[in-house]
């Protein structure tokens, strides 16, 4: 066998090692290469996971503030709220959800829409009975008391509003509000309810909408829609999960539990598509950015492995015509530029993942950027935010980074490939 035909047969460790060695022929650049494309890595990193802290901070808000990781209630009350639509059973409900063994809480609510009117004003509201010692929204709201106590529990006449809504009706601790809804049969019913503290949510949402009342004030209203208070009759049950990580596994078995009663088995992303769609159009606009930085990425790859094409034309000729096959030519550029991929991606983790510790830990205080309030599509976000990487990021991040820079060595790989030893050797 002619020494052509062995050399047309590179080993792969041959090609690998020669590969390395024509990336560093010029070490300057292939560092200053490897520099701008960590550098730009990191900084993506660094905005997708500030990006993705906030919108997680948001969710965990959203959820605590709202329904929960999953909501029960009544099929069609989430397009057409109404009073006169309610769980009529819920004593039976709350035990089925009860023999679950649920790892989380489970909430019984009344939501409603009414009147509020004290003697200086009167405004819509929507009144929310829960139990005002165990309720989720109790942790989360009670210490954000500007005035007065928190509810008590089976406080047949306290209610809490927020400081939008005191200040829409010119109400103090101890004012007397009436609070006023139609039933389906177009009479009147009214409770009177007495403030008994004030919240700030920082959400104005709340603040201007929102009266808390135990669930007992709120019953009454249902048993005006012709609903027995001895079955405990609610609007929904919120479902808080200790896993949100388990939300798919339990929908589906809340919903197997429940399917003979008439109820919807929602999750929150159901109950709040505008906060999903504002997730989408917000992480959008972060891969845009990814976008810029993976121009500069292909870019950088194209130069570098292109110029050592092109400076080594007269050396693949040589080769060629030793006897070097087209596919092992266009291999051990490939080679080069899949070490230059790996390279670039392990620098920019080592940079980017310095940068995404470092604030994961200490985070960014977007507070005072947001002009002191962190308040937005009816939730918020922690004042300060802290970088947050899911594996499915981190994978998806390495992937096209790496598959971008893969894909730039693919033309200088052809080209050399193309070389033909007697034009190469004029050179």
């Amino acid at each position: 066998m002619s020494a052509g035909a062995r050399h047309a047969h590179l080993p792969t460790a041959m090609l690998l090692r020669l590969a390395w060695r024509n990336l560093w022929r010029h070490r300057r650049r292939t560092l200053i290469t490897l520099a701008s494309i960590a550098f730009g890595f990191g900084l993506a990193i660094l905005f997708i996971g500030i990006g993705d802290g906030g919108h997680n901070s948001m969710v965990r808000n959203a959820i605590s503030l709202g329904e929960g990781h999953l909501t029960v209630q009544p099929p069609d009350h989430l397009v057409a709220p109404a009073n006169h639509k309610y769980l009529a059973d819920g004593e039976r409900i709350e035990r089925t959800l009860d023999r679950l063994d649920i790892e989380g809480h489970v909430d019984p609510r009344i939501s409603l829409q009414v009147l509020a009117s004290t003697a200086r004003n009167s405004v819509p509201a929507g009144l929310e009975g829960l139990d005002p010692v165990t309720d989720h929204r109790t942790a989360i709201l009670s210490p954000r008391l500007v005035a007065g106590i928190w509810l008590e529990r089976d406080d047949a006449r306290g209610i809490v509003i927020g400081d939008g809504m005191a200040s829409r009706l010119e109400a103090d601790i101890g004012t007397r509000v009436v609070l006023m809804a139609g039933d389906q049969t177009g009479n009147s019913q009214a409770q009177l309810g007495r403030v008994r503290g004030i919240f700030d949510s920082g959400v104005d949402e709340l603040d201007n909408f929102l009266v808390l009342a135990d669930i007992s004030l709120a019953r009454h209203f249902l048993v005006g829609e012709g609903a027995e208070a001895e079955q405990k009759p609610v609007t929904r049950f919120a479902v808080f999960l200790d896993d949100p990580d388990a939300m798919a596994t339990w929908k589906p078995r809340v919903a197997e539990a429940l399917a003979d009663e008439p109820v919807a088995v929602l999750d929150w992303q159901e109950m709040m598509p505008q906060l999903v769609q504002f997730i989408l159009i917000d992480d959008a606009g972060n891969y845009v950015f990814l976008l810029l930085i993976l121009v500069m990425v292909i870019f950088g790859i194209l130069n570098t492995v292109l110029m050592s094409v092109l400076e080594r034309t007269r050396e693949f000729g040589l080769l060629r015509a030793l006897g070097l096959g087209r596919g092992h030519l266009l291999l051990l550029v490939f080679c080069e530029s899949l070490l230059l991929s790996l390279l670039a991606v392990a620098a920019g983790w080592l940079i980017g993942g310095g940068v995404h510790l470092w604030f994961s830990h200490h985070g960014l205080n977007l507070e005072a950027l947001m002009g002191g309030s962190t308040a937005m599509m009816g939730t918020f976000m922690d004042p300060v935010i802290r970088t947050e990487l899911s594996t499915e990021r981190v994978i998806q991040l390495t992937a096209i980074v790496f598959g971008a820079t893969m894909g730039s060595g693919i033309y200088p790989a052809v080209k050399a490939s193309r070389v033909t030893p007697v034009e190469a050797l004029r050179t």
